[in-house]
């Protein structure tokens, strides 16, 4: 069977100590907590990713970005919540940088990992969430469970929403996502139902080693009434004795670590 580090020869986790485990929930809405309480049941570690504002939903309140900030991981998501790919470099600067700002001083917490809001991700902005002082960031790719060459384009393994074989295919090719197309067709057998599609990341990663990374919004989940198919896929991840729940930041700072390309941004 045709496996992800053949088809990208050497990003597999890079010392062989097995699996990782991490749960990302974009954009801050206030049915995160819900998220945190099952993740907290299950004993898994998770990232929240807080925008200041943006599209119209609602966002947490400070004082709950600050409960969160005590058991779990925040990340930035910008301050407005905007595709920083249709802005200009200083637009874009701005609400990168002005981000971090505002979540570090309402959480009191130094900011270690970015999440690109809607996905929208090219070098030019990755460059400016390095140099905003961030560890890694994580994109919208999906099929992806290897280590990538670089933490600021990382991607997932799994979303929790089912998309159509088309639209997964259709996605790859226009984010250049190779080696997930290629996995999706091959180890995940073109399934489409989320549940399923983690639950094979979960075995895959379990077998050979690397991250399995759910993302999810937790609005989404509740639009579909998905709360009980989410609650059971994080109980099934917490049965992988082999594998170790880490946050991104945490997943980024072992990039570093164990990559050695040169000393830490």
């Amino acid at each position: 069977m045709l496996t992800e580090a053949m088809v990208w020869p050497g990003a597999r986790d890079p010392d062989g100590r097995g699996g990782l485990v991490t749960i990302s929930i974009d954009d801050g809405h206030p049915n995160d907590l819900r998220v945190a309480d099952m993740l907290a049941r299950s004993q898994l570690k998770g990232t929240f990713y807080v925008p200041r504002g943006g599209e119209g939903r609602p966002i947490l309140p400070y004082r709950h970005i600050r409960a969160l900030a005590t058991e779990f991981e925040v990340g930035s998501h910008t301050l407005n919540h905007l595709p920083l790919t249709h802005l200009s470099e200083l637009e874009a600067w701005e609400e990168i940088a002005n981000g971090k700002r505002w979540l570090e001083d309402v959480t009191g917490a130094a900011m270690l990992s970015f999440c690109y809001p809607r996905g929208k991700v090219s070098r030019r902005i990755a460059a400016l969430v390095k140099r905003a002082g961030f560890r890694g960031a994580r994109t919208c790719r999906l099929n992806l469970r290897t280590w990538p060459r670089n933490p600021f384009l990382w991607g997932a393994s799994t979303q929790a929403y089912s998309h159509s074989p088309l639209t997964q295919i259709r996605h790859a090719i226009v984010e250049a996502n190779l080696v997930g197309a290629v996995n999706f067709a091959l180890i995940h057998r073109l399934s489409h139902d989320w549940e399923t599609h983690f639950a094979r990341s979960l075995e895959w990663v379990d077998t050979y080693g690397g991250v399995a990374h759910l993302f999810l919004h937790s609005w989404e989940i509740d639009e579909r009434e998905d709360w009980g198919r989410l609650d059971r896929a994080l109980r099934k991840a917490a049965e992988y004795s082999r594998l170790k729940p880490v946050t991104n930041g945490e997943l980024f700072e072992l990039w570093w670590e164990r990559q050695r390309f040169g000393p830490r941004a």
